[in-house]
């Protein structure tokens, strides 16, 4: 806050030398008569370059010639500055009515002249510390040199939807598990604003170092919403009479859309525009000096006063019949309340009523498509429904579960079978993106040309038979959700480098788009296969490898966990009989021994499929219990159909590829070498069966 003993030209000069700030006013015909330095410094003129010239001509994207023709009020609008975005406000001025010029003002730090600032002021940050602390408009929170959060403010407590108590003196890593203040810390850098996303709500975000003597002592995140009212930068200056910053002022707040009243701490007006004057009916000199509440009798500022309490859209009735949707924000200075402002966001209430239908309509919408993307894209298995009581088995879902409280990455590895989408589909409805889609993608399946579009999506026209309008690709649709991508091993070398490129910066792009979309969603990868050995032979990127293996999960095989079959079995049989529509309620136990003494190289997937074949055996002859004669004769000789030799004897990657080779080769065999067929018998794609045919040197 300023202070109250400057005179108005010191105010003005702030104003315009403000480093966090830029400021510009343009007359009725758009040239301009006002510039702050900070606005020079970026656009790199000076004041000669730019005073009385046309500001379409210094700024060509300012739109402040549409100001001065519509009358329209801009908030929180994206404009680029030589280059450099930033987030504006553009406001007409008004004079009787009629607009007299137009100004634009920034609610953007240039983070240089912050870095001057905080180590100019190094002896003083704990006063400047609790002063940011006290912004009701900005949310802050403040780090340690060893990462423990020191300081945090109302705002942000609610943008997390924590209290106080909850964090100060945690490792912000603990209560932000993907928060980048401690790379700040290392690096010392100033990081930019940054588009950064904290319970699904976007906001803008700079992150700053703290400096004393030279050295790093602590770090700033430094969070600005959209929903900033425009004024608030003004607030403590609303009763200086200069006439230069009276005409400034005005055009922040006499516009025709837009009702204004300001109280101080006592409750009386001192400020009330002439859009809230024409609507309660009222001269100025009849309502400045006075009470708030002889004007307004059911004027809740009072109780903003007495409370410090911001309302937001609260309905209102200004006068008998019309009501309005209002803000209510406590004006302070030294953490000491000295006044409230009412600003009407919207006048007339058929106008809202329509707003709201609106906004109501768009939100079913809304919910209407995200219900469908989570309803076709759901996970269905939780950890109980995972089954096994082994040492090995317990100690792996204990694992995933303390792995699913994270946000890291994760690889899960094991057979073909063991249960590795089970296990990610646990671990995604235990985590925090449970609310969201699991959206899983096979990277077998697909075929090469195909993969990129089913992961990124694209824009209309991007290629021949593009969607109109159109796709939005998985990881987009998984937004808040999880991305499992099954069989990564068997993913195309050209696919790994883009798949690590978002991996790396959490963006995607569509294809033949130009703008990068935002991601936050975990991914978690599986494969069967040897991802160290492929990277050895130059089959899988070294790089990707190490950014996917942050956390890794290994499932155990079926007979590695044979204690376990008895419980498998047990729970599987009711969920085959619902399929099924069967009442085969028991095994035997010399059908359960012939379960026992087989290898299962299928793992749990095997011993589904013959629990179901089972099933319909004994199904077939009435009766409700498993014996040894329902069960197929390769399974009670304890060997497998597909392999002929003594997989025993090899290594295990060498007896799975040997299986899925000799599937390939019977497979061709059936079908008359027919590669379309084949694909087919096998559940593949054609191009997964063309690659694996070069692999096996089966062409």
């Amino acid at each position: 806050m300023w202070s109250a003993s400057l005179n108005p030209q010191q105010m003005l000069e702030m104003l315009l030398t403000n480093p966090y700030m830029f400021f510009i006013a343009v007359d009725k015909h758009g040239m301009i008569t006002v510039i702050s330095r900070t606005l020079l410094k970026m656009l790199g003129m000076t004041e000669d370059e730019v005073l009385n010239h046309y500001v379409g001509d210094v700024i060509p994207g300012s739109k402040l010639p549409e100001i001065l023709e519509t009358g329209r009020i801009d908030e929180a609008d994206v404009c680029e500055i030589n280059g450099q975005e930033v987030v504006v406000t553009r406001v007409p001025v008004m004079n009787n009515g009629k607009i007299t010029g137009a100004i634009a003002t920034s609610v953007l730090m240039d983070t240089n002249r912050m870095r001057a600032v905080l180590e100019k002021l190094n002896e003083k940050i704990d006063t400047i510390i609790s002063r940011i602390i006290d912004s009701p408009t900005m949310g802050y929170i403040v780090i340690n040199k060893d990462t423990e959060v020191t300081h945090v403010n109302q705002t942000y407590l609610d943008i997390l939807g924590m209290k106080a108590e909850d964090i100060i003196g945690k490792k912000i890593l603990d209560v932000i598990p993907n928060s980048k203040m401690p790379r700040v810390l290392k690096t010392g850098k100033i990081e930019e604003i940054d588009l950064w996303s904290v319970n699904g709500r976007n906001m803008f975000v700079s992150r700053l170092p703290i400096m004393r003597n030279g050295e790093v002592i602590g770090a700033i995140g430094h969070t600005l919403t959209l929903e900033l009212s425009v004024p608030k930068f003004l607030v403590s200056k609303l009763q200086e009479t200069d006439s230069q910053f009276n005409a400034i002022f005005e055009g922040l707040i006499e516009n025709p859309n837009t009702a204004y009243i300001i109280v101080d701490k006592d409750g009386y007006i001192t400020v009330m525009n002439k859009t809230f004057l024409d609507i309660i009916g009222k001269k100025r000199e009849e309502v400045i000096g006075k009470h708030v509440l002889e004007v307004l009798p059911h004027s809740k500022l009072p109780e903003t006063l007495k409370t410090g309490r911001m309302d937001s859209a609260d309905i209102w009735p200004i006068v008998e019949g019309r009501d309005i949707l209002i803000n209510r924000i406590p004006i302070r200075q030294n953490g000491e309340i000295i006044g409230a402002i009412g600003h009407s966001m919207v006048l007339d209430m058929s106008g809202a009523k329509l707003l709201m239908k609106r906004l109501q309509e768009t939100q079913k919408e809304l919910s209407v498509y995200k219900d469908e993307v989570n309803t076709i894209y759901q996970a269905k298995w939780k950890f109980e429904d995972l089954l096994g009581r082994s040492s090995e088995f317990v100690t792996v879902k204990a694992m995933a579960q303390q792995f699913a409280q994270t946000s890291s990455t994760l690889l899960i590895t094991g057979e073909s079978g063991t249960g590795k989408e089970l296990f990610a589909q646990a671990i995604h409805n235990a985590s925090k993106y449970r609310t969201g889609p699991f959206i899983r993608i096979n990277c077998v399946t697909l075929p090469e040309n195909l993969l990129e579009s089913e992961l990124f999506g694209y824009e209309d026209g991007a290629f021949t038979g593009a969607k109109k309008g159109g796709k939005p690709g998985k990881f987009e649709l998984a937004r808040g959700g999880t991305v499992f991508l099954d069989e990564i091993g068997d993913m195309p070398m050209s696919m790994q480098t883009k798949l690590l490129s978002v991996l790396q910066e959490r963006v995607i792009e569509r294809i033949g788009g130009t703008k990068p979309i935002d991601i936050n969603v975990r991914v978690i990868a599986a494969t069967n296969r040897n991802l160290e050995e492929m990277v050895a032979n130059h089959e899988f990127r070294e790089d990707l490898y190490y950014r996917l293996n942050v956390v890794r999960l290994h499932i155990p095989p079926l007979r590695k966990r044979i204690e376990d079959l008895p419980v498998l079995v047990a729970g599987l049989m009711p969920r085959i009989n619902q399929k099924l529509g069967t009442e085969v309620t028991r095994i035997s136990e010399p059908a359960l021994e012939v379960l026992r003494n087989y290898s299962w190289p299928g793992n749990v997937r095997e011993l589904e499929n013959m629990l179901e074949r089972a099933i319909n055996m004994a199904h077939i002859r009435g009766a409700d219990c498993i014996e040894t004669g329902d069960l197929p004769a390769f399974l009670k000789k304890g060997t497998s159909p597909a392999v002929a030799p003594d997989s025993s004897r090899w290594a295990l990657n060498e007896a799975i590829e040997e299986l899925e080779r000799n599937m390939i080769i019977q497979a061709l065999e059936e079908t008359g070498h027919n590669k379309t067929k084949t694909a087919q018998l096998l559940g593949i794609h054609s191009s997964a069966l063309y690659r694996k045919l070069t692999k096996y040197g089966l062409h």
